[in-house]
């Protein structure tokens, strides 16, 4: 295995100047830095993780959290976010360290090991997390970057989804194909992209003149619970209950119009003869249902691509302005619709 003193030696310059390259610092002129980097492809050089973090005082880890409900068999979005993140890492000298963290969370009892060791340059937090998670974050001045996720009145470095087009998109198509009496089921509005994808329904209802208080009163479910089948499987009820002229349902996410369907089907209702169903996030399974269910594409790969783009910007410009950066979605058109 090659040493930094044989690429030294082999490229007819000093130790020193080796490691200034490797890490990036100091001035080396543009034809030696060019001879350098060639000789350690040459040689295969790989420097160790250890001896890069005393000579940069970075660990050239990065942590993902996600809140241990979000990280199941079911809902697998923000697993897909960590694989996109993993992807965008793998030419870099970083390494993606995964960890879930509970709802109840507490600095002082659950903080996750490379936090506690400060192990790791800077963190992506997907989904809804514990408020006081992203306090202790502040108070540390770790650097972090926020994906799927908001709260009012706060500005952080952001990755969001065009919830708000998404579902605008999806009912437009609804509409056009003829539907009229299109319900909405959905969870917990604590979560600000099902809020979006509310308002993006009700906008495209009112765009059409067919929403009012009474239609939204009349043609919505919302529990205050997060996302699930179970709640699709509810909502669908409801509404039936309330409406028989019901011809759509446009349901938060995938997961939950899985339940829906599961539901209509267990009922003898003819998806989308009877009702059509419609979806958010195009889940792996969204596609292999039956019907495959209609939904709005989001690129998950793409938001962990930029999410670590992201934060790997903000542990090397922590003084910059935060920012958000928008996901834009895709309508998917399939059987169930």
């Amino acid at each position: 295995m090659s040493t930094i003193k044989d690429v030294a030696k082999k490229a007819g310059v000093s130790i020193s100047t080796v490691s200034l390259v490797i890490n990036g610092k100091g001035y080396v002129a543009p034809e030696t830095r060019e001879k350098i980097m060639s000789t350690i492809q040459e040689l295969n050089y790989k420097p160790l993780h250890s001896a890069r973090k005393l000579a940069t005082k970075m660990t050239g880890n990065i942590g993902y959290i996600v809140w241990d409900v979000h990280f199941s068999e079911v809902e697998i979005f923000y697993s897909q976010i960590f694989l996109g993140m993993e992807y965008a890492a793998r030419d870099s000298e970083h390494y993606i360290l995964l960890t879930t963290v509970k709802e109840d969370f507490n600095p002082k009892t659950d903080l996750p090991r490379f936090l506690k060791y400060r192990d790791v340059d800077g963190v992506v937090l997907a989904g809804r997390v514990p408020h006081n998670l992203i306090k202790y974050l502040e108070d540390q001045n770790m650097p972090f970057v926020i994906v799927d996720y908001g709260i009012p009145g706060k500005v952080y470095n952001s990755i969001v989804i065009d919830n708000f087009n998404g579902a605008f998109q999806a009912i437009d198509q609804l509409i056009k194909s003829g539907k009229k009496k299109i319900g909405f089921v959905g969870g917990s509005f604590y979560h600000p992209s099902i809020k979006e994808r509310y308002r993006g329904y009700k906008e495209a209802l009112e765009a059409h003149g067919i929403g009012n208080i009474e239609y939204f009163n009349n043609y919505s479910f919302i529990k205050e619970e997060e996302t699930s089948p179970e709640i699709g499987q509810n909502g669908i009820n409801q509404l039936l209950k309330n409406n028989e002229n019901l011809d759509a349902v446009f349901c938060c996410n995938d997961t939950t119009a899985i339940g829906v369907m599961n539901e209509l089907k267990a009922q003898n209702k003819s998806i989308p003869k009877d009702i059509a169903v419609v979806g958010f996030d195009d889940i792996t399974s969204s596609s292999f249902c039956s019907p495959a269910l209609s939904t709005v594409r989001v690129p998950k790969l793409d938001i962990g691509k930029q999410a670590y783009k992201l934060i790997t910007e903000i542990i090397y410009h922590p003084k910059e302005t935060p920012q958000t950066r928008t996901i834009s979605v895709e309508y998917i058109k399939r059987k169930s619709s």
